[in-house]
């Protein structure tokens, strides 16, 4: 039997060179990445596919069926984005002013409205919805009790649409607005033009309740209450939604003794627009009238809410807790509106001395706040009521000082 023999291997001495060569193409590979990072990432990384964005109408229409939804701040997202997107389209930016002003932004509707101008001077409608910003800016300037800029903002208006006017004699809303603008400025000589402006609007359309609306205001400026309200009903069969024609109508109640149709159509304005602080507002002075002032608190707290502001419904909301004797609320709250109206007059000085009042009410240590307002109250008004009642606190404060408070 042949036994053949294997000689062993030798024992390895270090590795293969197989191994060695991977493990140097690997160094040479991570040297070249590192030092071209970016171009390898490109390539290993894909480049994303941008997601596709909507177009400008596409956006347009998202407004349109917001705004049918009742969702008009999210319609006004809509149709910002439009104009951002697409801002040579006039009907985008008429759009968003009419919304911007039913949503109580009138500043940046007239910045709006400047824009448009610009894009569409040739437009009747570019001057009537800036007409329509500006009686908006007016009724903002005026619920802070500044009537002079409220004034001017009101002139504006009449400017503006009178422009449209004239680029269009049929547009019966821009005649509605020239009757608006013109009325609202409180001046007696312009309010036969105001009327003529709106009896224009209703020859032209009707059914037209912007026109019917600044009729019934002319009628009203004018004290012809019951044609007034021939003209807010007329409105509202036109247009059942439109607040304004609410307020008014119940104003006009009130102008005729009718307290109880006036706390309806406040409430009907209310259930046509939840939101809308100047219904809640009349609902607070119709409950003082009555002398219901938990009620009257309570609507004038909502509608201080809904428009902190508002230099009436604050003093409202002062007046309600001044009535319940809750003086120091009061002083709170009537401290705020005389600072927003800024000076006493005529229109407004109830609420200083109302202010000055539950300052010495409160504490006779307020004397020296209270008694400079109660000189300003004697003199701007020629009410002989309220006249009497800061003279009654002067004294009060200076029988205090002088330590023979009764």
């Amino acid at each position: 039997m042949v036994i053949k023999r294997t000689p062993p291997r030798y024992p390895r001495r270090g590795p293969s060179c197989l191994l060695v060569l991977f493990v140097l193409f690997g160094i040479v590979v991570a040297i070249f990445v590192i030092q071209n990072a970016d171009e390898v990432r490109d390539i290993i990384i894909p480049t994303p596919t941008p997601e596709p964005t909507r177009s400008a109408a596409e956006y347009a229409l998202l407004a349109d069926l917001s705004e049918k939804d009742g969702q008009v701040e999210e319609a006004i997202g809509f149709y910002q984005t439009a104009v951002e997107l697409d801002a040579s389209k006039p009907e985008f930016f008429v759009r968003l002013i009419r919304l911007l002003i039913e949503a109580g932004q009138p500043e940046e509707a007239l910045s709006r409205a400047e824009q448009l101008v610009l894009l569409a001077p040739e437009e009747t409608e570019t001057w009537e919805v800036k007409a329509a910003a500006h009686i908006a800016n007016g009724n903002r300037f005026d619920d802070l009790g500044d009537t002079t800029s409220a004034a001017l903002e009101y002139a504006s208006a009449a400017d503006a649409a009178r422009d449209a006017i004239n680029l269009d004699s049929n547009n019966a809303t821009a005649y509605a607005y020239a009757a608006g603008g013109s009325v609202f400025q409180e001046d007696p000589e312009l309010f036969d033009q105001a009327q003529e402006y709106a009896d224009t609007a209703i020859f032209l359309e009707p059914d037209n309740a912007i026109a019917r609306y600044y009729m019934a205001t002319v009628f009203t400026y004018q004290g012809l209450y019951s044609a007034a309200l021939e003209q807010y009903q007329l409105g509202l069969d036109a247009d059942p939604q439109m607040p304004e024609l609410h307020i008014g109508l119940a104003y006009n109640y009130f102008g005729n003794g009718q307290l109880a149709d006036a706390i309806l159509s406040f409430k009907d304005a209310i259930e046509v627009d939840p939101d809308n602080a100047t219904a809640y507002d009349g609902l607070a002075y119709m409950y003082l009238q009555l002398g219901d002032d938990p009620l009257a608190e309570e609507n004038a707290l909502e509608s201080v809410r809904l428009n902190p502001n508002v230099a009436r419904a604050r003093g409202r909301l002062g007046e309600a807790y001044f009535r319940q004797n809750n003086y120091e609320k009061a002083v709170e709250q009537l401290k705020v509106a005389t600072e927003l109206y800024g000076q006493p007059t005529e229109l407004n000085v109830r609420f200083f001395n109302m202010l000055a009042t539950a300052y010495i009410r409160a504490s006779f240590s307020n004397c020296e706040i209270a008694t400079p307002i109660f000189q300003q109250v004697i003199d701007v008004t020629f009410n002989e009521l309220i006249i009497d009642s800061a003279l009654e606190g002067i004294e009060e404060c200076r029988r205090n000082s002088l330590g023979t408070t009764p």
